[in-house]
């Protein structure tokens, strides 16, 4: 529904064009003609669609309509026509569905949506990224689903022809306009050098935190007119024609939940409940158990599983117990089973006395009554000498991972954003607090509430809590047999021929991966290197596809005997150590998992050392 970001295409303009990206948060522009220092030139969205601002009504039952501002910000824009609009209607919400555009459109349409004393709306499941930000904030009263709102930093156009200093007098220009804006909104600059921190090519959804901390929303939900309560869980049917009629308006029925769904929202809330303070989880408690429960083998009462319940908790006071994800499954017939794996983190009441791990779990629960019938489970795993949520901390790092790098509205990563968002409030009740006063995007990091910066290099520790694939499950599809054939570097592979010496010699001492492959690793400077995979039964070699500056310290963990590849490198720009896992079929190369393993100094051990 919505472009990729960072797209780029011909300009619908015919005069000649110099691209710029606008600064920070707020997307690809370009300036038109002459740029003149202390003015804001002309910028326009680069786009493949050429799709102005409409607005449509969302039409809500018993209250004003809510106004959706649709498609790109352009410089053709007529804000007026969102006056108009809410003249006529009486609404008092505006929504988004945007990916961006024109930051001078779009700084204009927030403006007058303060000066109506219209309030902004934000669901996740529209979008409102890039330029749109902008008009967002403009909002008299300002309320939006952690996710909802995307920033990242400033990039040229590949076919911007500016010179350097004219970019610098640009960049300058609408940097002071942009924070100008900010100040006026009452929105902390600070956003600005936030947008910084994430490449043009990524895009960061802010959570809920941090949009309270950039006072990009502002105002509770309570504050919100009426026809703000769109329903969340199944929004309007928005029209694909501009601006249908709102007789023409359609809302789509909400679908009824079936067993399995209400099982896992259960699951859910229980292990929420259970991470609370003693007294919530123990009100839960009560009215989570039906009057007799097989619990652990045993038959017991209600009171017997609420008085273990007691004691526990009061053993253990401080806690937090997250499922890992895509560990449930659930089927139902008369009551539902629903199976999964939970990491937990808990504190003693007195001293430094931790427990951390991974159990298995077993529910029988009734829908009919809301109760659980049946429950067992076992340990899987420990952690000795425990400080820290390790588990859940990872589990948090891999969720943002899938979060922030991904674009658009995929399943994948709208519930990788509401994992984290529903993780993150568990960890900061047990002490545990993400980034510090001054830190910004990839300086941000879990540490224990008010302690000063250190660098995390228990990367045991973390691994300990990585489900990482194993080379046994993975075994070679072939074996060698024969002599190995070298590259034909005139003919066929003469696009390797700069690295011909190197791949010749790697493959003349035999194959080392995946029954007849050579991986061969080839240094471009300090910290960087490229990866060559020669087939020892074809001669052809081919790319891997992680190295270069954009995968610092590269280094490689490999079989003769399996298909399964190891690489860990590092990302400069957020400070991160990853650890990924490919699958080789020969032709092309399977991206297993992902693992977020700590800061530079992870990166500085070798990786078979870290997997240890």
């Amino acid at each position: 529904m919505n472009p990729a970001h960072g797209d780029t295409a011909t300009l619908h303009s015919p005069i000649k064009t110099l691209a710029l990206s606008a600064v920070g948060v707020w997307g690809r522009v370009v300036v038109v003609g002459r740029i003149v220092l202390g003015a804001v030139a002309s910028f326009l969205w680069l786009s493949a669609a050429h799709a102005d601002i409409i607005v449509e009504r969302i039409e809500i039952q018993n209250a004003p309509p809510v106004l959706l501002l649709k498609g790109q910000f352009t410089q053709s824009d007529d804000p007026q026509a969102l006056a108009r609009e809410a003249a006529a209607s009486g609404a008092k919400i505006v929504t988004f569905d945007s990916g961006g555009g024109n930051v001078v459109s779009a700084i204009a349409y927030g403006r007058l949506i303060r000066s109506l004393g219209l309030s902004t709306f934000q669901l996740r499941s529209g979008e409102c990224a890039s330029a749109c930000a902008l008009a967002f904030v403009g909002g008299a009263m300002r309320q939006a689903e952690p996710g909802a709102i995307g920033v990242h930093q400033s990039s040229f156009s590949p076919e911007s022809t500016i010179g350097s200093h004219e970019a610098v007098a640009a960049v300058q220009a609408m940097t002071a306009e942009i924070m100008n804006y900010l100040i006026e909104m009452d929105v902390d600059p600070k956003l600005l050098q936030l947008s910084l921190s994430i490449s043009s090519d990524d895009m960061r959804y802010l959570t809920a935190s941090e949009m309270r901390q950039y006072r990009v929303t502002a105002g509770s939900p309570g504050e919100l007119p009426a026809s703000a309560e769109v329903n969340k869980t199944q929004p309007p049917v928005i029209p694909e024609t501009s601006r249908a009629p709102a007789s023409e308006s359609k809302t789509t029925p909400p679908v009824a939940q079936s067993n399995e769904q209400k099982a896992l929202e259960f699951l859910t809330a229980y292990h929420d409940a259970w991470s609370r303070e003693n007294s919530t989880a123990l009100r839960f408690m009560e009215t989570a158990y039906g009057s007799a429960v097989e619990f652990y083998g045993k038959t017991v009462t209600k009171a017997d599983v609420i008085e273990e319940k007691r004691a526990f908790a009061l053993r253990w006071p401080v806690r937090v117990y997250n499922v890992k994800p895509n560990s449930e499954r659930v089927s139902c017939s008369n009551t539902c089973r629903v199976d999964g794996v939970v990491d937990w983190y808990a504190k003693r009441a007195a001293g430094d006395r931790a427990s951390s791990g991974s159990a298995e779990f077993s529910l029988m629960w009734d829908p009919a009554t809301s109760k659980i019938v049946s429950e067992t489970g076992k340990v899987v795993e420990t952690d000795k000498g425990a400080s820290q949520p390790i588990r859940l901390i990872s589990q948090w790092y891999q969720d943002n991972s899938t979060c922030r790098g991904s674009i658009g509205d995929s399943p994948e990563r709208t519930a990788a954003c509401s994992r984290r968002e529903a993780l993150t409030p568990k960890l900061e009740a047990v002490g545990w607090c993400y980034g510090r006063e001054g830190e910004y995007g990839y300086q941000m990091d879990w540490h224990v509430c008010g302690t000063p910066a250190t660098p995390s290099t228990d990367v045991a520790t973390t691994m300990k809590a990585i489900n990482a694939p194993k080379a046994r499950d993975y075994p070679s599809q072939g074996r060698m047999i024969g002599k190995t054939i070298l590259p034909d570097f005139k003919g066929r592979d003469r696009e390797f021929n700069t690295f011909r010496t190197r791949i010749r010699n790697g493959m003349s001492e035999g194959p080392n991966f995946a029954g007849h492959f050579s991986v061969i690793q080839i240094g471009c400077g300090t910290g960087c290197s490229g990866v060559i995979v020669g087939d020892n039964k074809t001669g052809r070699p081919s790319r891997f596809p992680r190295g270069g500056e954009a995968n610092m310290y590269l280094d490689l963990a490999y079989q003769l005997n399996s298909r399964l590849l190891a690489a860990q490198w590092l990302d400069y720009d957020t400070d991160r150590c990853f650890i990924e896992f490919f699958d080789y079929d020969r032709t092309s190369w399977k991206v297993l998992s992902k693992f977020d393993i700590g800061t530079t100094e992870a990166c500085y051990r070798d990786i078979k050392d870290n997997l240890q």
